[in-house]
């Protein structure tokens, strides 16, 4: 087997494996770490296909952005339990039956629509990377944009801090 198959098959055992995990586990960090393995294992993924530039751009958002904002959500939430006090950050429902039937029909859906047509794309596959276009484009066409959506992330996240303290 050649290098690029078995990276591949390492990164969709790590992508499919951490989001099953993410799907049974009641503790919520817990699952923010394996969405974290997923998207981590789909950027990878997506450097195997040569798609470098949408690498980057899953890695900053959804890595970078989504799953920080998350973690914050987490913490930032009371949750202690008023009998007890302690804090719990376990899922109340227990029930596995029903993320279990939609991720199945959901693959077995993908399975049937991907065997029914001839898939073969014969299109040149080539090692360039269009990283430095993009990047260029950041610091200096798209500079201003690209920081003024980073302060208004920026501002809701100071937001949610705000909204999410306990006010005593």
């Amino acid at each position: 087997m050649s290098p690029l198959v078995i990276a591949f098959l390492v990164l969709a055992m790590l992508t499919c494996g951490s989001a099953l995990s993410m799907l049974w586990t009641k503790n919520l960090l817990h699952a923010a770490l394996a969405m974290f393995l997923t998207m981590l294992g789909l950027a990878g993924l997506y450097v195997l296909a040569y798609a470098d530039v949408l690498a980057v751009a899953h890695l900053l958002v959804y890595v970078g952005g989504v799953l920080i904002l998350i973690l914050f959500g987490i913490m930032l939430t009371n949750q202690t339990d008023p009998a007890t006090g302690k804090n719990h950050l376990m899922t109340r429902e227990s029930g596995r039956l029903l993320p279990f039937s939609i991720g199945l029909s959901f693959f077995l859906g993908l399975f049937w629509l991907f065997t029914k047509g001839p898939w073969v794309i014969n299109l040149p596959v080539t090692g360039d990377s269009k990283l430095r276009e993009v990047g260029l484009g950041l610091l200096t066409e798209y500079a201003f944009p690209f920081e003024l959506a980073g302060v208004f992330l920026l501002i809701a996240l100071i937001g949610a801090t705000f909204v999410a303290k306990n006010h005593d």
